[in-house]
């Protein structure tokens, strides 16, 4: 699959500037109308470049898709790798996760759209592959914060903890799908200001002390 995520050599050798619109034409284009109704024809209209020009870069709507999609992987990995290196329980780095969760969405929030498009709808290209492997980046994420967590005291031992990464990782997702989708949210995520997802998120990291934290209760 790495392959089909490197665009042509060509595409390396622009100046930095047209790949980043380039990319960002894309971007919005896929998340506005999800990949089939994507149009290549609508990117180079916006481009402003000839539709051969854009097969010079990639092979078909597919692979700009897919590079698409492993950019706005980067930047999501980003935004959290600093996280795993700061001091802190493994409670504070849960919230600070979901905290940087949120602010990617809105600093970046036609990319998470492209991510919904892919979970939502059938008729995406590696759509089962895509998922998974963000599915098995969330465990690889959470797991090592767990068992540094395990070892140091501040859960119980007797938790299962690909169990415990597996919950996590589904609570997570639902809480950041709340905060742009409003079927979705039923307990006042949806656009919330930072005020109020702070409570709600100490609310949620009550809940998990009492489940997983090694504290002795009466």
């Amino acid at each position: 699959m790495e392959d089909e995520l490197k665009p042509q050599k060509t595409f390396l050798t622009l100046p930095e500037g047209k790949q980043a619109r380039l990319l960002e034409t894309a971007t919005e284009e896929f998340a506005a109308q999800g990949y089939q109704k994507a149009s290549i024809n609508r990117i180079v209209e916006k481009l402003g470049i000839a539709k051969g020009s854009i097969y010079q870069y990639f092979r078909n709507k597919e692979h700009l898709f897919l590079y698409v999609f492993s950019y706005g992987i980067r930047l999501a990995k980003g935004a959290l790798k600093p996280i795993k290196s700061t001091e802190g329980t493994i409670f504070e780095k849960l919230k600070a996760s979901l905290k940087a969760g949120i602010r990617f969405i809105q600093t970046h929030p036609r990319i998470y759209h492209i991510y919904l498009k892919i979970l939502f709808e059938d008729k995406v290209p590696g759509r089962e592959r895509l998922i998974k492997a963000i599915r098995f980046y969330s465990r690889d994420y959470l797991l090592p914060l767990l068992q540094e967590a395990q070892a140091k005291g501040e859960i119980r031992p007797d938790i299962d903890l690909e169990i415990a990464a597996f919950m996590l990782d589904a609570i997570m997702e639902r809480f950041l799908q709340a905060y742009v989708l409003p079927y979705l949210d039923a307990a006042g995520i949806y656009q919330a200001d930072m005020i109020r997802l702070d409570r709600l998120l100490d609310a949620w990291i009550d809940i998990l002390k009492r489940g997983l934290g090694n504290e002795k209760t009466d």
